[in-house]
């Protein structure tokens, strides 16, 4: 049996196509537990009456409510199977997906995270052109070597990804003190402390672009984002250079939008000082170094992104 785990706020629009695929799945052995921030817009009426048809759904009110972390260890404590499963109340699977993801983990079955490759979407279009399918993750299905982070890296996404409930709980779940970044935080430590298992061999999750509610249209304060939390790595960033290497990398690329706003200069510089810039492109020290210049030589390039919202709470 698999537990599907579904955080829920204001997804109205789209939590009924989400847990219908679920419903479509050639894998029948399931529940889906599904934890409501008390949304707003009807999501959980709909979410209500599809578990009234439907016994396997079984819906719980968030009862730590300050986002989507708290909300997905509450999932997990509410689940009833060692396989955890996530997806998001706005994403899509083929109709094989568990199948394939409980193949994966009958195989593997020692691993504490499974992941599957995935692609983007908008409306019913679907590119089929990550890059967790191509590279070297090109037709790779096994576990990642024991040491991946020179060369695979972490390729694991939040509705592509199950883990095991027993290592979920040996390193603790999500940190509810991570709102943004909470998910590959898990996929680190996980990886870091028991075996990792991959299937890229055929794509069939997929991320919708156009879901209304995305956490990634919003800034967060950085004391809510995975790099203000560097400490928790320091032990692993000190033994393993590869790691360090990739590690602060991704830190980098989530820290830059930060850069040169005074509101966080100090906690910045703090953070800043225990990143090895040795390891890393000279490029990545001079765009902190002068983070107005790499963002006007950005909008040259036309790669600006657009203004984000401010982030005022829930999944």
């Amino acid at each position: 049996m698999l537990s599907v785990v579904i955080p829920l706020y204001n997804k109205s629009q789209s939590v009924e196509r989400t847990i219908r695929c679920v419903q479509k799945q050639t894998y029948q052995d399931f529940e889906v537990v599904v934890v409501d921030g008390y949304s707003s817009d009807g999501s959980l009426e709909i979410i209500q009456r599809l578990s009234a048809e439907d016994t396997r759904i079984k819906v719980y009110m968030q009862e730590n409510r300050h986002g989507v972390t708290p909300a997905r260890n509450e999932c997990v404590q509410h689940s009833v199977s060692e396989h955890i499963v996530f997806l998001d109340a706005d994403d899509i699977w083929e109709p094989t997906y568990l199948e394939r993801l409980y193949s994966l983990i009958c195989d593997y079955p020692d691993a504490g995270i499974w992941g599957m490759a995935y692609a983007t979407m908008i409306g019913n279009v679907k590119t089929r052109n990550s890059k967790i399918s191509t590279g070297v993750y090109k037709g790779f299905r096994g576990l990642l070597p024991s040491n991946p982070w020179r060369e695979y890296g972490c390729p694991y996404w939040t509705s592509a990804t199950a883990v095991s409930k027993t290592a979920f709980n040996r390193v603790w779940g999500f940190d509810n003190k991570i709102i943004y970044g909470e998910d590959i935080d898990l996929w680190y430590r996980l990886m870091l402390n028991f075996p990792a298992a991959f299937d890229s061999t055929e794509t069939l999750a997929f991320y919708r672009l156009d879901a209304e509610n995305r956490a990634c249209n919003h800034t967060f304060p950085l004391e809510i984002h995975i790099p203000y939390h560097i400490d928790k790595y320091q032990t692993y960033r000190e033994n393993n250079a590869d790691f360090r290497c990739f590690f602060d990398r991704q830190m980098l690329y989530r820290l830059f939008p930060y850069a040169g706003d005074k509101k966080y200069k100090t906690e910045l510089k703090q953070i800043l000082n225990q990143i090895d810039f040795s390891l890393q492109k000279k490029s990545m020290y001079w765009r902190f170094r002068l983070p107005r210049l790499y963002r006007l030589w950005l909008r040259c390039k036309k790669q600006d992104t657009a203004a984000l919202q401010p982030y005022e709470g829930g999944c």
